[in-house]
């Protein structure tokens, strides 16, 4: 499936042409492609952003690209799976190349996958950090949820990041579609989903306009 992607929030600024002229173009699988792709992988994975929610919710938009995650420590075995095709990892503005055997930079946390230069990225990784069986917030990792509680096996067969996983690393990015993915899911959180939603935001954004809903 081809869809046209969008700047990384953080990343850059810059049109959609601005983006293709720079970067290159996109060939963004669906979450069942990724599965079909990841079906040998001998580390756990599993998808994030929109269509995490769509899968929660049962409401389906537009979504340009698939966020894919795997846990930091299992980056060996990431690049391990994927030897021979091009890892590159996105820094603000810039992309640098991980050559085989290179260290991967120290505050990084993204990396793009293409065949080679002459193809367009296909995957979007992001790296999150875990202790024992434990996922951490990124941004906090006072915040957390255990692997079982952190994601849960769509209707596709696919393993997705928990719903308030999902919109707490929306929510500060203040767009018009995560209040939209927002709005969609929150008739599906229990009483413990919205509780623990509203003390990760109490945290980390006490001040987000989704709080009050939560309550």
């Amino acid at each position: 499936m081809t869809t046209p992607p969008v700047p990384k929030p953080g990343l850059h600024d810059m049109s959609f042409d601005e983006f293709q002229a720079r970067y290159g173009p996109w060939r963004s699988p669906d979450p069942v492609e990724v599965a079909e792709l990841l079906a040998e992988a001998a580390f756990p994975w599993w998808i994030a952003g929109g269509w995490a929610l769509d899968a929660a919710s049962g409401v389906s938009r537009f979504h340009e690209d698939v966020d894919l995650v795997i846990l930091s420590r299992d980056l060996p075995a990431f690049r391990e799976f994927f030897a021979g095709k091009h890892l590159w990892t996105p820094y603000r503005q810039a992309l640098e190349p991980l050559w085989p055997g290179a260290e991967f930079p120290e505050g990084r946390e993204q990396i793009w996958v293409r065949d080679d230069a002459y193809s367009p990225w296909t995957l979007d990784v992001l790296l999150t950090p875990a202790v024992d069986e434990r996922i951490l917030f990124k941004r906090d990792h006072a915040i957390g949820m255990s692997f079982d509680e952190a994601t849960f096996t769509g209707a596709d067969g696919v393993r997705y990041i928990s719903p308030v996983l999902a919109l707490l690393y929306k929510a500060r990015l203040g767009r018009d579609k995560d209040d939209t993915d927002f709005a969609a899911v929150l008739p599906r959180l229990d009483a413990a989903a919205r509780a623990w939603l509203a003390d990760a935001l109490d945290r980390h954004l006490p001040e987000h306009k989704w709080r009050e809903r939560l309550r």
